[in-house]
């Protein structure tokens, strides 16, 4: 069963594997670094290791360490920083296309939900997993863990701000809560239900 979710998770970059939307690139530091996300997603930071990455990524094995020389570590900071970059990326998708802020959010919540319940509730949000395993141990990773919460809060602030909301970074950090929380509640009860919470508990009160 583990094997034939890694090969789910390797199959689509962490952008195609929500929305379609982002071609894979083919250079070998790609391949590392979309191959890390998909792995560290599936089994978390610790549940990975070194040797299965730079087999699973089809690249040369002498490239790995003259694209990154700091080791895995140096690759996870990479790997976060890739993934990092897919909330702002769904955020402009949903909120060019609709009307009003909650219309927005419900899209992009439903979305996450229909694809993790796709994934058979295993893949979830891949900063989270890597966070977990290594926050406040990696000095390293906990400034690109600030780094990538800083950036999805300011873009989902500046969203929530065109809309005309009034606390726009209060509401983007109860956002950020409950959308990662109703990852690890959902994963438990493997159900859509958190995320519906989730969506009631933000958008309640807006217009």
């Amino acid at each position: 069963m583990a094997i034939t979710i890694v090969h789910l998770a390797l199959d689509r970059s962490p952008y195609n594997y929500y929305d379609g939307g982002m071609p894979r690139t083919s250079t070998a530091k790609s391949r590392f670094i979309e191959t890390a996300v998909a792995l560290f997603r599936a089994r978390g930071y610790h549940g990975v290791g070194l040797a299965e990455i730079i087999e699973q990524a089809k690249a040369p094995k002498g490239s790995f360490y003259f694209h990154f020389p700091g080791g895995k570590e140096e690759l996870a900071e990479e790997a976060i920083r890739y993934a990092g970059g897919y909330l702002p990326h769904l955020m402009q998708k949903y909120f060019a296309h609709s009307n009003t802020l909650a219309a927005g959010i419900d899209g992009i919540v439903t979305h996450l939900a229909r694809n993790f319940e796709a994934s058979g509730w295993s893949l979830g949000c891949p900063v989270a997993s890597v966070m977990l395993d290594t926050t406040p141990a990696s000095e390293r990773l906990s400034r690109v863990f600030e780094e990538v919460t800083e950036k999805w809060i300011v873009c989902i602030s500046e969203n929530f701000e065109r809309f005309g909301e009034p606390e726009p970074r209060k509401l983007a950090i109860r956002f950020l809560i409950a959308l990662e929380g109703a990852w690890l509640v959902a994963r438990v009860l493997k159900s859509r239900e958190p995320f519906v919470e989730a969506v009631s508990s933000v958008t309640a009160g807006l217009k």
